[in-house]
């Protein structure tokens, strides 16, 4: 079963992978890393609160279940900023992976810097987020001590 480390561990090496080669002339793979980031760290912010997680390609669904997931929370406000900004990266993503022709250096500086905010504010949202980044790889494994959501 996929847990929300799992997912926030998997937007952390997609961001770190983003930032290794974003500069190095590959702005359209840094991009894609960088919302593949984006993406795993939404579903861990829906799992953590709703236990559910988008499925398939719908960008709507995954705005839809973000708000749905930080309704009632400190985070709702917040959280509608972030469905906007959620969108915005996610439009970026057929013109970093599908269109066969480098992004504009402005636009790429501009999604990567959104990604950057949502990757720290899902960092806020989730508690010890920084123990996933060490986590074993087995699903449903927690840190020792640490107790379910």
């Amino acid at each position: 079963m996929a847990t929300w480390h799992g997912f926030y561990r998997e937007a952390r090496r997609f961001w770190d992978v983003a930032q290794a080669v974003n500069g190095q002339g590959y702005t359209n793979q840094a991009v894609s890393n960088a919302i593949h980031a984006v993406i795993a760290a939404n579903d861990a912010v829906c799992l953590f609160f709703i236990n559910e997680r988008p499925r398939g390609p719908s960008h709507p669904e995954a705005s839809r279940l973000l708000t749905k997931a930080c309704k009632g929370t400190k985070w709702e406000e917040e959280a509608a900023q972030r469905v906007r900004q959620l969108a915005d990266i996610l439009q970026a993503k057929t013109a970093s992976q599908y269109e066969g022709k480098p992004m504009g250096g402005d636009r790429a500086k501009r999604i990567m810097g959104q990604a950057e905010r949502f990757i720290g504010w899902v960092r806020e949202v989730l508690p010890h987020a920084e123990l996933a980044d060490s986590e074993p790889d087995s699903p449903g494994t927690r840190p020792e001590g640490e107790s379910p959501p």
